[in-house]
């Protein structure tokens, strides 16, 4: 859990009971990033705003999970907006209104070891990026959609959103060593964070026993998808 964005970590606690797809999921494709969610702050407005630029979304529909404390179990309150999604999986794509904030962003889940203070990017490997860019620019705004040669990255808030085709993955990731069984486009490759001190970050992974390069010369950290859960994640000090 971060000041203003969190990642959501997945996985079967008892495979006899339900499990949303996610066993499916984990043989077909292996480990590694599912999907990811914007916020907003009226999700009636947000629905109303999608459907009038003919994105066709549904909600907000509600949710609610039992999250389980030291002090007793709590029920956070969300609500949902699903929609057409491209570039990302079927359902690699929503927008999420917290009801009940306080339940789940606790002082004291803000604080990291590593020191992570917020997500900066995820890149995902799709056919076509330029093809993306009239959806986007439809969801986000075209403000928040850059286009160059090679990518297309999409603003969402202090976060970017950063499409590119495999042939092209090279400029973004030099040296990048992509194996045999990758997965079936699109996918989500990576994530980069903004950390408040990257030789603390090193320190935490070193103490841990997480392999890490230092790239970028020296101002950014890399754990390859092998060491990560499937998802290539990089460090960086803030800008």
């Amino acid at each position: 859990m971060f000041d203003e964005d969190y990642i959501e970590l997945l996985g079967i606690v008892d495979e006899n009971k339900e499990t949303n797809g996610l066993d499916t999921l984990l043989a077909q494709r292996g480990e590694g990033m599912l999907g990811l969610a914007f916020s907003c702050s009226d999700p009636d407005h947000t629905v109303e705003s999608l459907r009038s630029v003919g994105i066709q979304a549904t909600g907000p529909h509600e949710l609610k999970r039992k999250l389980e404390l030291p002090e007793g179990d709590v029920i956070p309150e969300f609500k949902l907006i699903r929609f057409p999604t491209e570039g990302v999986s079927k359902q690699g794509l929503f927008i999420c209104h917290h009801l009940t904030p306080e339940l789940i962003r606790r002082p004291e889940w803000l604080v990291h070891k590593n020191g992570v203070k917020y997500i900066q990017s995820m890149v995902v490997l799709v056919e076509d990026p330029k093809s993306l860019v009239e959806h986007y620019e439809r969801l986000c705004g075209r403000l928040n959609v850059t286009v160059t040669d090679a990518t297309v990255s999409v603003r969402a808030g202090r976060m970017s959103l950063i499409f590119v085709a495999e042939k092209d993955l090279d400029l973004l990731f030099p040296g990048l060593f992509i194996s045999d069984d990758f997965p079936d486009l699109p996918h989500i490759l990576s994530m980069t964070m903004v950390v408040e001190d990257l030789s603390k970050t090193a320190g935490c992974l070193s103490d841990n026993d997480v392999q890490f390069q230092k790239i970028a010369a020296g101002k950014s950290l890399r754990i390859q998808p092998s060491n990560a859960c499937g998802v290539l994640i990089e460090f960086t000090d803030a800008i």
